[in-house]
C-alpha cells in the first residue's frame, strides 16, 4: 500500500486542522491507527489558519484498531491536510486499508492525522471486518419490498408506489437492520397514503404559492409540475417527502417534511 500523506506546511501544528474550526481537545501524543475507509462522503475545506496554506479533507473509518487492541466498528472521523490545490486527489478508496499516526480526541470520536505509514499487511481481524463490510446488506417487507443498506449513508433504500407513483424509499439505519419503531412509523404513514397524499401536495402547492407571490404572482401552479421522486422515514419519526422543483430554483429539491404530530413544513434544499 502506498501511505497517506499529510501536507501541513511545516509551520503548522495538526492541532490547528481542527481547533480553529471545532476547538476540540486532542491527545498530546500520537497513537498508531489501523482503519478501514468508509464509503461515506468525503470531503475538503479551505484551512482557516496558516494563510489558507492548505486544505482539510475529512473522511471516516468505518472499522479500526489502535496499534493491538480490538477492533472498533464506531465511527472515526479523521481529518488530514492536503494541498491547496484543485488537480490534488484526495478521496481515498472506500474500504481501501489505511495505517496513520494520529493524535485522538479526548471522547475517541475524531483524529487528526500526522502521518501515514506503510505497515507489511492489514491486520487480520481488521481484513475480516473489511471483507464482511463489502459484501451486500439486505431486508425485504411486505410493503417495500426488496431494501438494500448504503453504509455511508445510514440508510435502507429502494423503490415503492406512493399513490400509484413509483418513487425511491429509503429508512434510516441501526447498525445493519431498520429499527421497529422506524418501521411501524413508516407502515402508518403508508396506511394514510390517500389522505396525507393530498395533504402534502396542496400544502407544497400553497408553500411553492406563497414563496413565488412576489416574483409572479399570476403564476398557476399544478400538482404534475412538482413531481415527487421520494420518500425519506428518518429515525427521529418524521418523514420526509423529496419534489422536483420544475426549475423555479434552478433545479433544486422541494422537501415536505411530516413530523411526529404529522404537522407539515416546507423548505428548498440543495
Amino acid at each position: 500500500m502506498i501511505p497517506i500523506k499529510s501536507h501541513l506546511p511545516a509551520s503548522g501544528k495538526p492541532l490547528d486542522l481542527e481547533l480553529s474550526r471545532l476547538r476540540k481537545t486532542y491527545s498530546s501524543d500520537p497513537v498508531v491507527i489501523h482503519g478501514i475507509v468508509g464509503e461515506g462522503p468525503q470531503s475538503t475545506m479551505s484551512a482557516r489558519v496558516l494563510g489558507g496554506g492548505y486544505r482539510v479533507h475529512n473522511f471516516s473509518f468505518v472499522a479500526w484498531k489502535i496499534g493491538e487492541q480490538d477492533v472498533r466498528t464506531e465511527e472515526l472521523v479523521l481529518a488530514r491536510a492536503v494541498p491547496n490545490s484543485d488537480e490534488f486527489v484526495y478521496a481515498l478508496k472506500a474500504y481501501s486499508y489505511q495505517c496513520v499516526r494520529a493524535l485522538f480526541s479526548d471522547e475517541a470520536t475524531r483524529a487528526v492525522i500526522v502521518e501515514g505509514l506503510e505497515p507489511d499487511h492489514c491486520p487480520a481481524d481488521l481484513s475480516a471486518n473489511a471483507e464482511a463490510l463489502t459484501v451486500p446488506v439486505e431486508v425485504t417487507h411486505a410493503r417495500f419490498g426488496s431494501l438494500t443498506l448504503d453504509r455511508g449513508l445510514h440508510l435502507f433504500s429502494g423503490n415503492t408506489l406512493w399513490n400509484g407513483a413509483d418513487v425511491t424509499v429509503s429508512l434510516a439505519a441501526t447498525d445493519d437492520d431498520i429499527a421497529p419503531q422506524t418501521l411501524q412509523r413508516a407502515e402508518q404513514i403508508m396506511h394514510a397514503e390517500s389522505e396525507l397524499g393530498r395533504r402534502v401536495s396542496q400544502f407544497l402547492l400553497d408553500s411553492v404559492a406563497s414563496e413565488l407571490a412576489e416574483e409572479d404572482p399570476g403564476m398557476k401552479m399544478h400538482p404534475s409540475m412538482l413531481e415527487l421522486e421520494g420518500l425519506h422515514f428518518c429515525e427521529t419519526g418524521c418523514v420526509e417527502f423529496w419534489h422536483n422543483d420544475a426549475g423555479l430554483w434552478g433545479e433544486h429539491s422541494l422537501l415536505v417534511r411530516v413530523d411526529l404530530d404529522n404537522e407539515l413544513s416546507f423548505s428548498v434544499e440543495g
